[in-house]
């Protein structure tokens, strides 16, 4: 089981400063000399990984549609990931579906984005439900919300592979998976390099700055 790597909320957690850097990559170093070596999962994926799976470091980003911290990290801080790292090959990212028990429409959504992943719509569906997602998590209109970027013949086929076990059971792996390690809180990233793995999580810890340090320090291990 990996160790969780967690910074709690202080002042210099969320400052783009030579000193702040200094002190979280402090951090950083420590958190290395506490995890044991596993293998990335780079199976149980349906349109919903980004990137070469040949990239040396694998992220893995367990998310629930229903949380506003995690459409935080999608819309401000993911963007500058794929730009930085995925696009160049140098991570390899995959979206977990981690919906939270105690969010009413987590699972639905979840449900909604990997049907829609079946058929290489997931990117379509996960923007809509994050840009919407004060709007739906009111009114519980998520279908509708998701309808809104498909045809209707996409839609059609939506509700059927909703009810698919291939679509049920992706879902609940990934929840497996994240209980596993475990993840308490969303989002938690997951990185894996050289098959040892670090969970990123906490409040102030996945900002770009910090993340981009912990990418970099790694990709630079010989």
């Amino acid at each position: 089981m990996a160790r969780r790597y967690e910074i709690k909320a202080t002042p210099w957690a969320t400052e783009d400063t030579a000193a702040g850097t200094i002190s979280l990559m402090k951090l950083w170093v420590i958190a290395l000399s506490l995890l044991p070596c596993m293998a990335a999962n780079l199976e149980n994926t349906k349109g919903n990984a980004f990137g070469t799976t040949t990239a040396p470091i694998v992220v893995e980003v367990f998310s629930d549609f229903q949380c506003p911290a995690c459409k935080k990290l999608h819309d401000e801080e993911v963007p500058m990931i794929m730009k930085d790292y995925v696009v160049p090959g140098k991570v390899y990212l995959i979206y977990r579906y981690f919906p939270l028990p105690g969010h009413a429409y987590g699972r639905q959504s979840a449900e909604l984005a990997c049907a829609c992943a079946q058929f290489g719509k997931y990117v379509e569906a996960a923007n809509i439900l994050f840009a919407r997602q004060a709007m739906w998590a009111s009114d519980g209109k998520v279908a509708e919300t998701v309808d809104s970027v498909l045809t209707p013949a996409q839609q059609k086929k939506v509700r059927i592979l909703i009810k698919d076990p291939a679509v049920q059971g992706q879902i609940n792996r990934d929840l497996d998976e994240g209980r596993t390690l475990p993840v308490s809180s969303t989002p938690t990233m997951l990185v894996t390099y050289r098959s040892k793995q670090y969970p990123l999580s906490g409040p102030g810890t996945l900002n770009y700055s910090l993340v981009k340090a912990v990418l970099d320090d790694l990709l630079a291990r010989k």
